[in-house]
């Protein structure tokens, strides 16, 4: 690694700390500082209340980082860890001193002419999600194999379900924070950053689209992963890995 950033990692839903595993011995190996939170609800994390907004999210994890004494650092997400880290930089500004996008979903940037089919993918996984509500597992079952394909619930086993299961009212309300949302693709590329984004070659729309407008707008490099889906951070991880030293090289 080629600057001394600490790098924070921030999952998706329905993971964890955990799903950043692989990628985080990567950038150790290569002498980076690496840290890892867990949002509130997930790991070692306390739940969300009843009363929970985006901005308790994002309150958890700049106390959080500052527990670790981190300052300035470079953002690495991934899927809908981008729409609170892009929150979390608003928050915090210029503290995020290089941002790294991977797969990202945030809804509220496809609010704009072109991006229908992108939104409306974004719209009906919420709508079948609530539908399948108060079925805890039903609902953590339609989130994970709209992801990770037909037949991955099953493929998580029995433990692996379980705990996806007791994260169900957390991705409710995580869900509906993000469909509520309305921040603008400028609001949140107001102030430049050096900025990366890997996108998976074989990735739905929805985070095709909003990879695409992100780094139109951070003018930032892209990296195309070969023959990844959605949950590059556990299918890639040496790829995520490599496409964060070559962003670091390429600003």
């Amino acid at each position: 690694m080629t600057d001394d950033l600490p790098i924070v990692l921030l999952h998706g839903s329905a993971t964890g700390s955990h799903s950043w595993a692989a990628v985080r011995t990567g950038l150790e190996a290569h002498g980076a500082r690496v840290v890892v939170p867990d949002m509130l609800g997930y790991g070692r994390s306390p739940a969300p209340s009843e009363a929970w907004q985006l901005k308790d999210e994002v309150a958890h994890l700049r106390s959080w980082l500052d527990m670790q004494g981190v300052g300035a650092f470079h953002l690495v997400t991934h899927s809908l860890g981008a729409f609170f880290g892009l929150h979390l930089r608003l928050a915090v500004g210029s503290r995020v001193a290089r941002l790294t996008l991977v797969d990202p979903v945030v809804v509220s940037v496809l609010r704009v002419p072109g991006e229908e089919d992108a939104l409306r993918e974004g719209q009906t996984l919420c709508d079948r999600f609530m539908r399948a509500w108060p079925d805890h597992g039903a609902a953590a079952c339609l989130l994970v194999e709209h992801w990770s394909g037909a037949g991955a619930w099953n493929a998580l086993g029995e433990k692996g379900r379980a705990l996806v299961t007791r994260l169900a009212p957390r991705l409710r309300l995580e869900m509906t924070a993000s469909a509520a949302d309305r921040t603008t693709l400028a609001e949140f590329t107001s102030t430049a950053v050096p900025t990366s984004v890997l996108v998976g070659e074989r990735t739905s729309v929805a985070p095709r689209s909003v990879s695409r407008l992100l780094a139109g707008a951070f003018d930032a490099h892209t990296v195309v992963v070969p023959g990844a889906a959605h949950m590059i951070p556990l299918t890639h991880p040496a790829a995520v890995v490599e496409g964060i030293h070559a962003g670091m090289v390429a600003s």
